[in-house]
């Protein structure tokens, strides 16, 4: 990337640092290999059976190679590294598919369902019932809850039945023949769900309807008998190397705390690379504090999660709970995220971070998000930066990207933010964060800037809201002003609802590109009441705002998928602003992130 590209907000250098081991030793993993044992001295040739056997013995300055097959499995590393130059490697071997899963397979004689009533008149479907062997789950059977701790308690009667039932289902699953059984509360829903399973109040007898209602006896099933797949027992341990794996099949727990199927257990300057991470109950991936009532004296953050594919985790794809400063994420997928817990549980984000200093998070996909924001930094954040991600496909009652009461220097910028939506049915007028579907929210803070991002289709709430949801919310010392926010340079299509500002006291917005269908009531300012609903003549007018922004026609779609952005749009380019928070020498010559797209698109007349 440019040398720009890898500034914070403040104008320092991103603090970049990479694994500089010469390894000394090198141990062999190779479970298909014939004369593989753990009693083996962990040679290519006498290779060990079991990644935890080389997790016992690795020292610093040390690798393993894990070669092809499926590991069932909970790695528990005994040690990490000592800086850059002595760090603990766990590698995929190069083209070998190794799959590390939390899994176990089950093939019980499966007999007629019997003993609970269906409320169905007539012929039942086909239900089948069997039990879990019961010295699987010892100390731990995730078919007994989902959420054990006590943190939550907020359920009540604001709750509907349904988000209710969802959020006491059971922590585990079940796959057959590899495709996951959706979990359902009550034995009766069976008669109305094939491809579906429930289980009864001991968490080992299971009753299960397959999809067209076939014989279970002929599928293959693996059953989630464990928490985590890659986690130290032990806390705080530094400088591990995790690349090329694959992890899945983790009954891990709806959080706080955050005890993710790949966990570094409050370590620090890890580096988690071209791994796919997929099909969590709760959480993919942590490598934070994991829980805000932990010591975080030692949790030093810096770690690099890079070329990941995280997908299909019911709650959220990474999560940091403080300890995560200095930490960089980059060029990863995070797709298909939440779904299990109702989202005002407020854990729930394809990416969720607590009180974030100087990360940076660049080139990621965040897409295909259910009840759950994409990127949510939460309290106390300060000089990060969110810069050329795509936001896309997000139905959530909050926001694609939401940053929680901070007030100091954050920087969004060049990012393509596409299609978020509310989820709630009753949207009510926007402007709350309660409503849902914003785009980018800075929430009860300060000193946001919003630049050069291209936003598109959100149609039921505001494309930038700065809102004072948490007005007298005291964090630090003091409430969030809602002053200093910047909107800068960006292009805003299909957004009926442009930006919000709390108070316009200390904002600047400018140099912003509008799609001119917009242009009615579109742009706020909240307090004080009653609140200003105004066009775009009114908001340059009376509050000094957007004077050098323009409005045009605009087309624009975007194939959240292939990753494709078609778009024009039919006038001049209104002149950018300076960014102070970018750096640059000079401003750009045209909003948005695409800078030379816009001026292909701009000379196109009708």
């Amino acid at each position: 990337m440019a040398e720009q590209e890898a500034l914070l907000p403040d104008g320092t250098p991103f603090e970049f640092w990479d694994d500089a081991t010469q390894y000394e030793r090198v141990h062999h993993v190779a479970r298909n290999h014939p004369d593989s044992s753990d009693e083996n001295p962990g040679t290519e040739g006498k290779p060990f059976a079991t990644i935890n056997k080389a997790a016992a013995v690795l020292q610093a300055g040390e690798k393993v190679i894990v070669h092809e097959g499926i590991y069932r499995e909970c790695v528990r590393p005994a040690r990490g590294g000592e800086g850059p130059e002595r760090m603990i490697a766990y590698e995929a071997a190069p083209g070998e598919e190794v799959v590390v899963r939390g899994s176990e397979v089950w093939q019980p004689e499966f007999r007629a369902s019997e003993g609970w009533r269906t409320r169905r008149a007539g012929s039942a479907p086909a239900i089948w019932m069997a039990d879990l062997p019961a010295d699987w789950f010892a100390g731990y059977n995730p078919f007994v809850a989902n959420n054990m701790s006590a943190e939550f308690r907020t359920f009540g009667p604001q709750w509907t039945p349904e988000q209710t039932h969802r959020f006491q289902l059971r922590r585990g699953m079940i796959f057959a023949d590899g495709r996951p059984l959706r979990q359902v509360f009550w034995y009766r829903d069976l008669t109305q769900t094939d491809g579906a399973f429930w289980v009864e109040d001991s968490g080992l007898r299971i009753h299960l309807r397959l999809w067209d209602d076939a014989d279970p006896n002929g599928a293959t099933f693996e059953v989630t008998a464990r928490e985590q797949v890659f986690a130290p027992s032990d806390y705080h341990l530094g400088y591990i190397r995790l690349s090329g794996f694959t992890f899945e099949h983790a009954a891990d727990g709806v959080p706080i705390p955050q005890r993710a199927m790949v966990s570094a257990m409050r370590g620090h300057h890890w580096i988690i690379e071209d791994n796919r991470i997929r099909r969590a109950n709760a959480i993919g991936l942590d490598v934070g504090a994991q829980s805000w009532h932990a010591d975080r004296d030692r949790c030093l953050g810096g770690s690099i999660v890079r070329r990941n594919h995280i997908s299909d985790c019911g709650v959220s794809g990474i999560q940091g709970c403080a300890g995560v400063d200095n930490t960089l994420i980059e060029d990863n997928v995070i797709e298909r995220i939440g779904g299990l817990v109702p989202e005002q549980l407020f854990e729930c984000a394809g990416l969720k971070f607590h009180e974030c200093n100087g990360a940076l998070f660049r080139r990621n996909v965040f897409r295909h998000i259910r009840d759950a924001c994409a990127l949510w930094l939460d309290v106390l954040n300060r000089n990060c930066r969110i810069t050329g991600n795509v936001f896309a496909d997000v139905g959530t009652r909050c926001a694609a990207v939401y940053i929680e009461c901070s007030h100091h220097l954050t920087l969004i910028d060049d990012n393509v933010i596409w299609d978020v939506r509310s989820t709630l049915e009753d949207k009510g007028a926007p402007g709350s964060s309660a409503i849902g579907g914003l785009g980018i929210y800075g929430d009860s803070g300060d000193n946001l800037v919003v630049a050069h991002n291209f936003i598109g289709k959100v149609p039921d709430n505001y494309a930038v809201s700065f809102n004072l949801m948490q007005a007298g919310r005291i964090i630090a010392g003091r409430v969030g002003l809602g002053r200093r926010h910047k909107v800068l340079n960006n292009v805003f299509s299909r957004c009926p609802k442009r930006i919000l500002f709390g108070r316009a006291d200390e904002v600047v917005s400018d140099g912003n590109l509008f799609d001119e269908t917009d242009d009615r009531v579109s742009l706020c300012i909240r307090y004080p009441d009653p609140e200003a609903l105004v066009d775009l003549a009114a908001w340059q007018e009376y509050y000094g705002l957007d004077k050098n922004s323009a409005q045009a026609p605009i087309e624009a779609d975007f194939d959240p998928d292939a990753l494709e952005l078609t778009w024009k749009a039919d006038g001049e380019a209104p002149a950018c602003r300076p960014v102070e928070a970018l750096h640059e020498e000079a401003p750009r010559s045209a909003p948005g992130p695409l800078t030379q797209m816009f001026h292909r698109a701009a000379r196109r007349k009708p």
